[in-house]
């Protein structure tokens, strides 16, 4: 394990700018940045067994999104192998390194970026949208899939989606009774105490039997509904940077949130783990997220790059093998600080 040297900086700097992951190129957004702040993330792969070979980790890294912008991005610390990947179902980039399994020198990555993110409200209007089409539906496939694990559309979840929505077409209208119906029916932890008390495997079933009380749970099922009536519907996971831990070495966790398409609006953002704890302004959650979170990964079931051996179906903050067997055991520590002056987004933005 070593510093990177400016060499292997740049090359990766490099590469990032390639991916359109640093500022300076073209990258539409529909507004001005809220919030920038300042951060460094270290991943650090422990208790590795004694007869360990060989350690591969994928790590979350951030990326432009429709809220965020990545302006600088440095690799501090890192192996020689550290590389770039894009997962190919979905997209999106992952660290990845390998290294020869070593007490004295665990698997350690450290980055530095800085990062834009703008607070989204009001996006869910019914008025600016109409039904989906087939030819809509077509092309997020992917997205409507009804067999996915734990977020499966079984005959009692049709049956609910069904009774909620019954003839309304209009997606932000359906998806609306959608989310309030995952508040009254579930309770995310947070309510109640700092830790779950459900498995947080993201299952629909669990929360619909008051069970599942996660962030991915409560999504699950609003997923679930939404494809049961042909809304595509992806899950998007992060991380929540509160005011009160900035400057502190910590873990903040993970925040998983959905996004639902409707046709003239895009993709639209909701978060109903943080409705469901805000009392009567749970409603500025739906088609609204606040600047204070980081986007890291989506969806499930990751087909990684390169192959890993087991396939997850869930990466919360990183995927970590010893010896071709999921390793649990690692730490991730962040720190961050706000900027006093944000800076400027474009303004020509179109919907995703």
């Amino acid at each position: 394990m070593k510093k990177a040297t400016s060499t292997f900086v740049s090359s990766h700097v490099i590469g990032l700018a390639a991916l359109g992951l640093l500022a300076g190129g073209s990258w539409p957004i529909r507004a001005m940045a809220d919030t920038v702040y300042s951060v460094r993330q270290t991943y650090t792969v422990k208790d590795l067994p004694q007869d360990a070979e060989q350690v591969r980790g994928w790590f979350w890294m951030p990326e432009d999104r429709p809220e965020q912008r990545v302006l600088e991005f440095r690799v501090v610390e890192a192996p020689d192998s550290l590389r770039v990947t894009r997962d190919p179902r979905y997209g999106r980039n992952w660290l990845y390194a390998e290294v020869a399994a070593s007490q004295q020198k665990p698997l350690r990555v450290v980055t530095e970026f800085k990062l834009l993110r703008r607070k989204v409200t009001g996006m869910a209007d019914p008025a600016k949208t109409r039904a989906l089409t087939e030819q809509d539906r077509r092309a997020f496939a992917l997205d409507l899939r009804r067999d996915e694990l734990r977020m499966e559309v079984s005959s009692q979840i049709q049956k609910i989606a069904d009774e909620l929505a019954g003839k309304e077409t209009n997606p932000v209208l359906q998806a609306r009774k959608f989310y309030d119906y995952v508040i009254a029916k579930s309770d995310h932890y947070s309510k109640f105490g700092s830790t779950p008390k459900g498995k947080c495997l993201g299952d629909a079933l669990e929360c619909l039997a008051g069970a599942g009380d996660c962030c991915t749970d409560q999504h699950a099922l609003f997923i679930a509904l939404c494809r049961a009536r042909g809304i595509p519907c992806r899950l998007m996971y992060g991380s929540r940077i509160k005011p009160e831990n900035e400057g502190k070495y910590h873990d903040p966790g993970y925040r998983c949130w959905p996004n639902f398409f409707a046709p003239g609006l895009g993709w639209v953002p909701l978060d109903i783990s943080s409705g469901d704890t805000a009392g009567d302004r749970a409603g500025e959650w739906f088609g609204g997220l606040d600047e204070n979170r980081i986007e890291w990964a989506e969806g499930r079931d990751f087909e990684l790059n390169p192959a890993s051996k087991v396939r997850p179906d869930l990466v919360i903050r990183a995927w970590v093998e010893v010896d071709g067997k999921p390793h649990n055991s690692f730490d991730r520590i962040v720190n961050f600080q706000r900027l006093a002056s944000p800076i400027p987004m474009q303004a020509n933005a179109t919907s995703e």
